[in-house]
């Protein structure tokens, strides 16, 4: 059974490699690691694979009331000195505490909120626990308004692509090389007096022009673009025709989680 209570957290993306982008998301229910490994592969992708910076900001979720939570780490089966993802990787820089880990029947490794830091655990430890998605961005190569554009990335892929961070900033300019103009739209809207992305996150890391956000834009200057050559957002006419990014799921990784 689907948990009940399950909050989502970052609605922004972290580089994974090249191309990919990690959406967590936290389950607050407890589980066994088997048993969240099992439900995070059956409604999402898989247990969370997470840099020590995604480590940080997934402690800082005031969701979380219990000591410890899940990520996907866990003892190879073959080698129970080493460490490797529950998609199969292996496990390098991991931020374990003093001592840590020590007992090899601790097949399972846990976030320990206090420190932010990794302990092995018996896998059997029923705490909550972080699943992600795997998404890449894409450049649809067909001229649309804005809000065609919006229904094309919907109704094909996720969404219009939100940009949040210079990582992302990149490769929206490496996927945007090929499109006909220099602007494509990107999920970024302006309503009721503030910017804000269609995935429903507030508009945090900036990627504006130089004549910086604007704060009441004329009604044909409402929906944003991404620049490419300069690297940057800018308002323009929703009407405009132009290439668009859109988010789409990464259907190999997603796949090839749950074998």
């Amino acid at each position: 059974m689907k948990a009940t209570v399950t909050a989502f957290l970052f609605l922004c993306f972290f580089i994974v490699n090249t191309s990919l982008y990690r959406l967590h998301i936290y389950v607050n229910d407890n589980m066994t690691w088997t048993d969240a490994q099992l439900y995070c592969r059956k409604y999402h992708d898989d247990l969370s694979t997470a840099s020590n910076i995604e480590v940080k900001l997934l402690s800082a979720n005031p969701k979380i009331t219990s000591e410890y939570f899940w990520i996907g780490l866990q003892r190879d089966s073959q080698s129970p000195l080493l460490w490797k993802w529950s998609g199969g990787e292996n496990a390098s820089n991991v931020m374990w505490d003093a001592g840590q880990p020590d007992a090899l029947h601790e097949q399972c490794a846990a976030v320990l909120i206090s420190n932010v830091k990794m302990h092995d655990a018996t896998c059997f430890l029923s705490i909550p626990f972080y699943c992600m998605e795997v998404f890449e961005l894409i450049l649809v190569q067909k001229e649309n308004t804005w809000i065609e554009a919006l229904e094309y990335c919907r109704q094909n892929h996720v969404d219009l692509a939100s940009l949040t961070s210079d990582l992302m900033m990149r490769e929206a300019k490496n996927k945007s090389t090929p499109a006909q103009a220099d602007d494509v739209w990107i999920g970024l809207r302006f309503i009721a007096g503030h910017w804000f992305w269609v995935n429903g996150n507030n508009v945090e890391y900036k990627g504006w022009s130089l004549e910086g956000e604007p704060q009441c834009p004329t009604v044909d200057q409402r929906c944003g673009v991404f620049a490419k050559k300069k690297i940057v957002w800018k308002p323009d006419n929703c009407e405009r025709r132009l290439n668009f990014l859109c988010l789409k799921k990464n259907r190999v990784t997603a796949e090839g989680s749950s074998n």
